[in-house]
């Protein structure tokens, strides 16, 4: 259907197949292509269109957009930028260095903002991870749902919105941890920590703790991934925002 059309379609843009402004196949070749209707496609078009991806004109056809136009915090364009865990290094980088300026943040935040409901979808995440710690495959969804469950502690419907950006890159940091030995349990008690300091309400403690955990995912993101693409301007530790 429209899903598996822009899929195919979104993926080829966004690793660089069709340049900017572009011409990509038009209706008539993608319904031959996928044995799809014109309004399958036209479903498709629309769908890559509202992700900044494509432009259509009634004269010139429809074309590739740049890359700044991209959403790029949209789940499936995040998931197509990182498929077959091919990304360029810098785009795991620029997630992590997203990440270390909103994750840090929104601890803090949910130190303070924190209800009984939503505390408890964070500690159930970290007891989660804590059985697992030795799996990293195991490890990965009750990580992600840690990360998630501190963006709604929050109360605050924008910072939510980042969760995709942070399911993507874990997804990815998993898939490349787990190409070398070693389990999780290491970042067990980085979690500990933030989890520590949010329940108590300690707004700076949650927010020093989550740096000291993305420090340590970017020490692993480096070693695996190397540290070429470190952003002009040093360490990874730029990121970190004032006090």
């Amino acid at each position: 259907g429209a899903g598996r059309i822009a899929e195919e379609l979104g993926s080829a843009i966004v690793a660089g197949i069709y340049q900017p402004h572009e011409l990509v196949p038009g209706e008539l070749e993608l319904c031959r292509r996928f044995g799809a209707s014109r309004t399958v496609v036209r479903e498709a078009f629309k769908l890559l269109s509202a992700k900044g991806l494509i432009a259509s004109r009634k004269r010139s056809g429809t074309r590739a957009r740049p890359r700044e136009a991209w959403h790029m915090l949209d789940a499936d364009v995040l998931a197509w930028r990182l498929k077959n865990g091919q990304a360029e290094p810098k785009f795991l980088f620029d997630l992590l260095h997203v990440r270390a300026v909103v994750e840090p943040a929104a601890a803090a935040m949910a130190a303070r903002s924190h209800t009984p409901g939503t505390l408890k979808a964070i500690e159930a995440a970290f007891e989660e991870m804590e059985r697992a710690a030795h799996d990293a495959t195991l490890f990965a969804d009750p990580d992600i749902r840690f990360h998630k469950a501190i963006l709604a502690a929050t109360d605050n419907d924008v910072m939510v919105a980042f969760g995709a950006l942070t399911e993507a890159a874990l997804g990815v940091f998993v898939r490349a941890a787990s190409r070398h030995a070693g389990a999780p349990a290491p970042s067990v008690p980085l979690h500990r920590a933030v989890l520590a300091a949010i329940r108590g309400r300690d707004a700076e403690g949650a927010q020093a703790a989550m740096m000291a955990l993305l420090d340590r995912t970017a020490r692993n993101v480096e070693r695996n991934v190397g540290p070429a693409a470190r952003p002009r301007g040093g360490s990874r530790r730029s990121a970190k925002p004032s006090k």
